[in-house]
């Protein structure tokens, strides 16, 4: 009287095909999973080579502000333009030319943010102006081994037709305002083309780079800065904490 009977080989044949489905998708993720981590580890690979024993590298820079709200201010007023050079590690310099000269360098110990318009210059101990560029050094110094300190992943988001590698970058241990780093590399030359910092709040800022070239000779004077005569000095370094 039962009408379960009957239909006990026709779901034993379902029972049957959900398992090999379940077991042919499941080996198919696996495969594309293997794969994706192939992809990174031979992008990875290339940058090491790029930018591990290069030193030094200089490039055009165009910054954007990318708030995660959109402003009403027009898009001029969130960008600059201007030259970046760094030399690994630590040492960085960036001389803005748009909206208006602004000169920012680094000797891996000290900050000099001169703006000559105003014929004035701020000083700041690298350790205290932390959140404004220590993430840009570190991000650049770490080139040639980004899995040290970032949790890598490739954006499959991304058209196979585009030329570039888009990696997502999320740092091992919390860092003070950044949440990710978006990198664009060359598919064909590995350079960099695009770096986008995303901080706690969701706001970003973006850097893409053109004419950038390796292995440049930057002595250690152009990441040190000497005051024109009649420029104002301004220390903005934090005071000591007293000793407990």
């Amino acid at each position: 009287m039962s009408f379960s009977f009957p239909c006990l080989p026709i779901q034993r044949k379902f029972a049957g095909l959900f398992v090999c489905l379940s077991i042919f998708f499941g080996w198919s993720g696996a495969l594309a999973q293997a794969q994706i981590s192939g992809d990174v580890n031979r992008i990875l690979s290339q940058l090491k080579d790029r930018f591990a024993a290069s030193k030094t590298f200089q490039a055009d820079y165009v910054r954007e502000i990318v708030p995660k709200i959109a402003s009403n201010l027009p898009s001029s007023a969130l960008q600059a333009e201007g030259q970046l050079s760094f030399r690994s590690p630590n040492k960085l310099r960036m001389d803005q030319k748009k909206p208006r000269p602004e000169q920012l360098i680094c000797n891996g110990d000290k900050v000099w943010w001169y703006l000559p318009e105003e014929k004035t210059v701020n000083v700041y101990r690298l350790k205290d102006y932390y959140l404004q560029v220590k993430p840009i050094i570190d991000f650049l110094s770490g080139l040639g081994g980004l899995e040290k300190t970032f949790a890598v992943h490739l954006d499959t988001s991304v058209s196979e037709e585009a030329p570039f590698h888009q990696l997502i970058l999320k740092p091992k241990q919390p860092q003070p305002d950044l949440q990710q780093v978006m990198v664009r590399v060359s598919k064909t030359t590995f350079l960099l083309l695009e770096f986008t910092f995303d901080n706690l709040m969701g706001d970003g800022t973006r850097f893409r780079l053109s004419r950038m070239q390796t292995k440049v000779p930057l002595p250690s004077t152009r990441f040190e800065f000497i005051p024109p005569v009649g420029t104002r000095v301004i220390s903005q370094s934090l005071p000591s904490p007293p000793r407990k």
